[in-house]
């Protein structure tokens, strides 16, 4: 007897760990906002009190519930996908941490043509969280390589600003020519929309398992840009995300888990672009 899939636009791919809190608010602005959806819970596996109290929730609200070991954002939401594939006929999978709102959504995400959708997504402190990369630099990739490698921080920063430079020009550009949306490099990860046939052709393998956290987005940036597909900042699509998810940088260091997702991104995705291009 052939399965029949669930035929939905959206599906949200939720990986929790822990944080139940959050969860709730999460849940109840994406029926407030999002029209013909369903939702995955993903619990990273911490202890047997969480994993009831975040299975509970997903119970009441009607959700598809499944717990795994904790290996991390790449391998929780790799999980997430192929399960949203196997079970769902769906136009688009959305990756979202527990703690975001969403304050709008529309219609401009079904009539937008790229492949990754990337919000506006800004903290309770005011921070934009996106454009996460507007324009790919070798240059500033080469520094802050060099910066997390040497544990130079002057190099670090060096490579942090010339990216925020061109993200600001960017943007002006956008602001000055009225554009609804605007093409960018990498989306950031707490909120990103990704489409069927992207994820089709990255065969179920959106992230990289080898990183347990950070630097997801610009495996995604550069998977995608392989394969030639295009990366959107659609701001009529608002998000709130409680978490502050810029890097402190008071907290410099080469032995935490940033330094060596960092290091491995570049070693083992933008270094071999880099050399191709001077080929």
């Amino acid at each position: 007897m052939k399965f029949e899939k669930v035929k939905v636009d959206f599906v949200f791919v939720i990986l929790v760990y822990r944080n139940f809190v959050d969860l709730k608010e999460c849940i109840i602005s994406i029926k407030k906002r999002v029209k013909n959806f369903d939702i995955i819970i993903v619990n990273a596996f911490f202890d047997k009190e969480s994993e009831k109290q975040i299975k509970d929730i997903a119970d009441y609200y009607s959700c598809r519930f499944i717990s795994i070991e904790n290996k991390g954002y790449s391998f929780g939401n790799n999980v997430g996908i192929r399960y949203a594939y196997d079970k769902y006929d769906f136009k688009y999978v959305i990756i979202s941490n527990p703690d975001v709102v969403i304050q709008s959504f529309g219609d401009n995400v079904k009539k937008c043509t790229a492949d990754i959708i990337a919000p506006l997504i800004i903290t309770p402190s005011g921070k934009y969280q996106n454009p996460m990369i507007a324009q790919k630099c070798s240059l500033s990739e080469l520094l802050i390589y060099i910066g997390f490698k040497r544990n130079n921080k002057f190099l670090f920063l060096l490579g942090v600003f010339i990216n925020r430079v061109l993200r600001e020009i960017n943007l002006l550009v956008m602001n000055i020519l009225s554009y609804d949306s605007m093409a960018i490099y990498a989306a950031h990860g707490s909120f990103v929309i990704l489409s069927k046939y992207l994820i089709e052709k990255m065969e179920l393998n959106v992230y990289d398992n080898n990183i347990f956290l950070f630097s997801e987005e610009n495996v995604l940036a550069e998977k995608a840009k392989a394969l030639g597909a295009k990366t959107v900042y659609l701001p009529s699509v608002r998000i709130l995300h409680k978490e502050d998810g810029s890097m402190n940088l008071s907290n410099f260091s080469v032995n935490n888990e940033l330094t060596k997702s960092n290091i491995y991104v570049y070693e083992n995705y933008l270094k071999k672009k880099f050399r191709s291009k001077e080929k």
